[in-house]
């Protein structure tokens, strides 16, 4: 595809092209201008073009032809290191007039603010819960910025977008969608959905090489056979002979321990094409990830990385996945090995992407990946302006898998995306969030703003009706709407609303709240609930969970919720009643075989279900409301009690707090009375932490 138009011809002013050159672009290829006609006609498109081709920038240049006609934009991105991603690259247009924000996470939250803002920078999951605050929000929008609208067919985040898609619709229907894709089969009946020009093009900046590699050889698709070296690691050789010639290897593997398995074994082939000023620079960046907290990956990943390889899955904190990743972009890591949640995150590209395991267990056996989840893996490979090709490889353990693949996955096409909004779940919280809202107050309203979604848009008026049918008696049979004249949430509906959570999390935390307060039936309580993501309880464990269980007082049994979502409560309450109980991080990461990460997203969903339960509290008139906020600070922070007056001051932490309370400062007051010698000699806290803690109480 030929390059048609230089960025000079683009009605925008000068100094946003500025911007674009000053980032290597200059010109548009074929299939962007095409796009971008549509987009300075105020027309909507969808845009199916293959990962790293571009799309990005199509949503940039509307948002900024949005900017010079005075209306407001919204970006939406799937995941919160996306949007990270987005935000920083939006606030170069700043010094230009340019008003950008970020807005992720706390979905309790008014976001009148955002209404000061030319572009807003969001998840899906906080753009409906600011719908939700805000119904008349859309009213201000010219663009809305649909990135990987295709995860629309994602069982999980999928529902949540093809929501607020809709709801923006219906409150504004004259607003420009600017929807980005990758190639899927059904693109373009998504674009009739949004009443948009549908964009498609196979075209790639780096042309992809895909082949599928079995014993001795790569056979490519274009029929070329790449012979190789017999490789005990499989995937050795491949990997050394691409990092030789200058290139960087990501390897997709289906396991955790597989990926820290793989990335120790390919280490001392890495090392050996490393030069002394990368080792160096290596060396820099593991002294500081030895400065960050120590968890139980921080000696594994220090002693990879110094030889240019790590591994990366959702087990590492937030700042370890970010060293990772930006050591890989800056091109001192030469090899990553991942679980495929990588490919659905950040952009990191790569010369060459290899896909060892193509099967996973999905909770009842192994399964093949999906089409499209391979080829969003492959698209990784090829770093424009760096590569003048990529090359994604399958791994086969025979010849006939070997055939199979190359049929299935390089040359068969990719699966339709569907809706996911005919899951019960999904309907009951968001037709409790329409009628919270006031967007709604009939069935007929209900079915109405129904039949405007892509799931109404494919499916029979009577299924729809019936579907809404029961979601609205069941609302209605546990109090969380009335049906009289108008239907309307009562008090409970709209604070469960509000607050983000399913309803059926809700019936089981009243369930709860008939009982007098016991911390660990409150713990398991939250953790039985479908919007905690709880640790799976292995076959061996169930019996000492069920003997655990009978231990503690419980209001949720193993027949109100299924028997795995039970188990594997009592298994979560378990470790947050030890991390609140100040067991430390390692232990807790090592005693329930999780990582880090994993602790960290458990903690974080616990502090919002415990903040929820007691908001539901307060509705309902619960007598111990203020022992449930307490135990929300305790899970924040990971402390007992006692320590809760001291924990919240910056620089402390669960440790520390531990330390400062052993010493005899108990208080803020107690602390007051303290000099900086006599803080400084407390084990961790140096003089200038010290006069840190001083500047604080004494503001206080």
């Amino acid at each position: 595809m030929r390059v048609l138009v230089d960025l000079e011809e683009i009605p925008l002013p000068v100094e946003y092209l500025d911007v674009f050159r000053s980032e290597g672009i200059n010109s548009l290829y074929e299939y962007q201008q095409y796009a971008l006609e549509h987009i300075f006609s105020g027309r909507s498109v969808v845009v199916s073009v293959p990962t790293a081709s571009g799309k990005t920038l199509l949503g940039y240049f509307a948002i900024l032809r949005a900017k010079t006609l005075g209306l407001k934009s919204i970006y939406i991105v799937p995941l919160r290191a996306l949007a990270m991603e987005k935000y920083e690259e939006l606030k170069l247009f700043e010094r230009f007039g340019l008003r950008v924000a970020l807005s992720i996470g706390d979905y309790d939250r008014s976001p009148a603010n955002l209404r000061n803002y030319d572009v807003v920078v969001a998840t899906s999951e906080k753009m409906d819960s600011i719908l939700r605050h805000d119904p008349d929000y859309p009213y201000e929008l010219g663009v809305v910025v649909v990135d990987e609208v295709h995860l629309m067919g994602e069982e999980s985040r999928g529902p949540t977008l093809e929501m607020v898609i809709t709801r923006i619709k219906a409150v504004n229907p004259d607003v420009q969608f600017v929807a980005l894709s990758a190639t899927i089969n059904n693109s373009e009946e998504i674009a009739r959905w949004l009443n948009a020009e549908h964009i498609y093009s196979e075209f790639r900046p780096v042309p992809l090489k895909l082949g599928v590699f079995y014993d001795k050889h790569i056979v490519y698709e274009d029929g070329s056979i790449e012979e190789m070296r017999r490789d005990s690691i499989i995937v050795g050789n491949i990997v050394e002979k691409r990092i030789a010639l200058g290139g960087q290897v990501l390897i997709f593997v289906n396991r955790r321990k597989s990926a820290e398995s793989l990335a120790q074994k390919l280490q001392k082939k890495v090392s050996r094409h490393l030069s002394q000023e990368e080792k160096e620079k290596l060396s820099e960046i593991v002294s500081t990830l030895e400065d960050e907290e120590y968890t139980i990956y921080s000696e594994k990943l220090a002693d990879l990385i110094k030889n240019g390889v790590s591994f990366h899955h959702a087990g590492l904190t937030n700042s370890q996945r970010k060293l990772v990743e930006d050591s890989f972009k800056n091109r001192l890591l030469k090899v990553i090995v991942a679980t495929p949640t990588l490919a659905a995150g950040i952009n990191l590209p790569s010369r060459t992407v290899i896909v060892r395991d193509l099967t996973r267990y999905d909770g009842y056996g192994t399964v093949y990946l999906p089409v499209m989840e391979v080829k969003q893996m492959l698209g990784r490979a090829g770093r424009p302006k760096y590569d003048r090709f990529g090359e994604g490889i399958l791994c086969a353990s025979s010849d006939r898998k070997a055939e199979m693949f190359m049929e299935m996955y390089i040359r068969g096409s990719i699966e339709d995306i569907n809706s996911q909004l005919s899951q019960d779940r999904a309907l009951r919280i968001h037709v409790l969030s329409l009628i919270a809202s006031d967007l709604v107050n009939s069935r007929e309203d209900i079915i109405k703003f129904f039949s405007g979604t892509f799931y109404g848009f494919k499916i029979p008026a009577e299924t729809l009706r019936s579907k809404v049918d029961r979601v609205v008696d069941f609302l209605e049979e546990y109090g969380f709407i009335e049906e009289k004249k108008f239907m309307v949430a009562t008090p409970l509906g709209k604070r469960v609303s509000d607050l983000y959570v399913d309803p059926e999390s809700a019936i089981l935390m009243l369930k709860c709240i008939e009982e007098n307060y016991d911390e660990f039936c409150v713990l398991h309580t939250i953790s039985c609930t479908p919007d905690m993501r709880v640790i799976r309880a292995k076959r061996g464990e169930i019996e000492n969970l069920y003997a655990k269980s009978l231990l503690h007082k419980t209001v949720v049994d193993e027949f109100e919720v299924s028997s795995e979502r039970f188990f594997g409560a009592v298994k979560t309450a378990s470790l947050i009643h030890d991390w609140i109980n100040e067991v430390s991080q390692d232990t807790v990461v090592m005693r329930y075989d999780i990582g880090p990460g994993d602790l960290h997203a458990i903690i974080e969903l616990a502090n919002w279900l415990l903040y929820s339960f007691a908001e539901i509290g307060k509705v309902v008139k619960y007598p111990y409301v203020r022992e449930v906020e307490k135990l929300a600070l305790r899970v924040k922070y990971g402390v007992s009690e006692e320590l809760l007056p001291v924990v919240s001051l910056r620089g402390i932490g669960r440790v520390r707090a531990r330390r400062l309370f052993d010493y005899g400062y108990t208080s803020i007051d107690r602390i007051k009375t303290a000099s900086v010698e006599e803080l400084s000699r407390i084990p961790g806290i140096g003089k200038k932490l010290a006069r840190e803690i001083l500047k604080q109480v004494n503001y206080t």
